[in-house]
């Protein structure tokens, strides 16, 4: 039996063909597109950050106020908590308690708040909102102030949780939770105080 001769081998090419091409391109672009959505959700996390240290400014505001919202003479007099009077003494005269509202308008006319904005809309101010609301999404970035109120011992429920409106009497200290709405204007809470 006899073989056939060896033929010499073709050869290889070495250079990219329109395959090779084309596969580059489409790792160059899906490195692109992966750059694009990491400095995107950069800069969304970045915003809901400034949101957060917004929220945090107002705490710490709030805490250091509370130290002396009791006090005669305190800064914000809007914000004002009436003291009990001594025991035995005479109530003091009538005059309508002070609200939420009213210490809030004070707020942000007297303190350093002001000065704060809005980082998911470029030149807006801070603002307060009843609820964090998915549904509307004008709401990033806003602040949103829940008043805490204990229910009586062996209650099925500890506590109930009722936004801070504007009528909200504050002439005593009452527990309040801090959120601020993120960019699809889902509450991230901030903290629980007294005020």
């Amino acid at each position: 039996m006899s073989s056939a001769p060896a033929q010499p081998n073709s050869p290889v090419p070495t250079q990219p063909t329109s395959t090779d091409w084309l596969f580059l391109l489409s790792c160059a672009l899906a490195l692109a597109l992966v750059a694009w959505i990491g400095k995107m959700n950069y800069t969304i996390a970045t915003k809901t950050e400034t949101a957060k240290r917004n929220g945090e400014a107002v705490v710490t505001w709030m805490q250091d106020a509370t130290a002396g919202r009791f006090e005669p003479g305190f800064g914000v007099a809007a914000c004002a908590g009436t003291a009990p009077p001594p025991a035995g003494a005479a109530p003091a005269s009538a005059k309508a308690p002070n609200t939420w509202g009213g210490c809030l308008e004070a707020i942000l006319r007297e303190s350093n708040m002001k000065a704060l904005d809005n980082p998911f809309r470029e030149g807006i101010a801070l603002d307060f909102a009843p609820a964090c609301n998915p549904d509307d999404r004008s709401l990033a970035g806003n602040i949103v102030m829940e008043k805490i109120t204990a229910t009586p011992p062996g209650s099925a429920i500890a506590t109930i949780i009722s936004p801070l409106t504007p009528d909200v009497v504050i002439d005593q200290k009452i527990q309040v939770r801090l959120s601020v709405c993120d960019r699809g204007a889902y509450a991230v809470k901030v903290a629980e105080f007294e005020f």
